[in-house]
């Protein structure tokens, strides 16, 4: 990654929060891409994406969601889930006023595929295309009924409240040393609140509800045997979405994090993911 020129900084969310956002710049970007990172874990985490496109002419800007990694806020709370699509657009303008008439795709894992899903459906799909990773649209983590029953009251009275997201770390990835990796990570944490639980699962039905109303460029990538959210979830999308061009990989025998499975099971991720940024750039 020694080609990109990486830049960290700070911008303030609408709501006065302190978000940390970091860029890859390229010299003369062809395109860029703004990423937006799963639940619980942080922007950094994305180096084989990085590693893989380090010989494109691709800049990339992430941020740090508000309540994770070295953003300010509650860890994994938000009193409405367009508090993440707002921050999001932040990131978004940022980008488009370095880089204006250059194409941009926007691309999300996990929490951060409905996040930039349901972004597209708010703030207008003039985007070179869409890239949905292990979109949470359908969460497979169990939660029991009388949990699920107590969230949705607190949600109300004490919204605020943290609860262990429930998320098993050996789910993300084949490769040990991920696993190991997230674990240790100071940046990475496992409570989310009554709020956020109930904001997320409304966020990602409302996405496959609106499925048909996506129309841009559109990239699915999922795991067969994530653990963590269904991939048939990214299947329905594939089959709603009105989108002309439209591609989905469901990978057998991947787990949720595909992009940092194995070195010979990424690299055929990866590939995909290339081979996509650079036809739609």
């Amino acid at each position: 990654m020694t080609s990109y020129i990486h830049q960290t900084g700070e911008m303030t969310s609408t709501d006065g929060v302190k978000l940390f956002f970091q860029t890859r710049q390229k010299p003369q970007p062809r395109g860029v891409i703004v990423l937006c990172h799963g639940v619980g874990e942080h922007s950094s985490r994305y180096g084989n994406l990085l590693q893989a496109i380090d010989d494109t002419d691709l800049s990339v800007y992430a941020l740090d969601h508000r309540g994770h990694g070295r953003s300010a806020g509650k860890r994994g709370h938000v009193m409405s889930f367009d508090e993440y699509i707002d921050d999001f657009d932040l990131l978004v303008q940022s980008a488009k006023k370095d880089h204006p008439g250059i194409p941009m795709i926007i691309m999300g894992h996990s929490l951060g595929g409905v996040i930039v899903f349901k972004y597209v459906l708010k703030y207008g799909q003039d985007f070179a295309g869409l890239i949905l990773s292990s979109a949470g649209l359908k969460s497979k983590v169990e939660v029991p009924p009388l949990k699920a029953k107590v969230a949705l009251v607190l949600s109300r009275v004490l919204p605020s409240l943290s609860m262990p997201t429930g998320l098993d770390s050996k789910l993300l990835s084949h490769d040990q040393k991920v696993v190991k990796d997230y674990i240790d990570d100071p940046l990475v944490h496992d409570l989310v609140s009554a709020r956020w639980y109930t904001e997320f699962i409304a966020a990602g039905q409302e996405c496959l509800n609106r499925s048909a109303e996506i129309v841009l460029p559109l990239l699915i990538i999922h795991g067969k045997a994530d653990g963590i959210v269904d991939y048939r979830g990214s299947e329905e999308v594939m089959q709603k979405a009105a989108s002309r061009d439209k591609e989905i990989y469901i990978f057998d025998n991947l787990y949720h994090e595909t992009m940092n499975e194995t070195p010979a099971e990424r690299e055929q991720v990866l590939q995909v993911i290339k081979t996509w940024l650079l036809k739609h750039i």
